[in-house]
């Protein structure tokens, strides 16, 4: 018995409201778990294919990540081939520390 609520009867009205049949799928269909051949609403452009979602959160972690230095700590890990521990973090902010006393400002 269908509920109101349903995925399959959401849809349905949907595929009646754009004016469009509602075809049952095939057995072979169902066994694969497809559908009609009509795609469920919106489900290719939120996650999609090409995944335009996942580069661009990967793309403000990457930012984020910048901005608050993690990237640059983890350079440092990589360049004195030290292990993550509170002394290299306290080696790590004092050359940051150094190297940004050093830089001239002008104006």
């Amino acid at each position: 018995m269908k509920r109101s609520g349903d995925l399959e009867s959401v849809l349905a009205a949907e595929t009646r409201r754009r004016g469009e049949q509602l075809q049952k799928p095939t057995t072979e269909a169902r066994r694969h778990g497809e559908g009609s051949g009509d795609r469920v609403i919106a489900r290719d452009r939120v996650i999609g294919k090409s995944g335009y979602l996942i580069k661009a959160a990967r793309t403000i972690r990457a930012a984020i990540r910048e901005i608050f230095d993690e990237s640059a700590y983890d350079r440092f890990l990589q360049r004195t081939h030290t292990p993550r521990s509170i002394a290299s973090y306290r080696d790590f902010t004092r050359e940051r520390d150094a190297a940004m006393v050093k830089k001239q400002r002008c104006c």
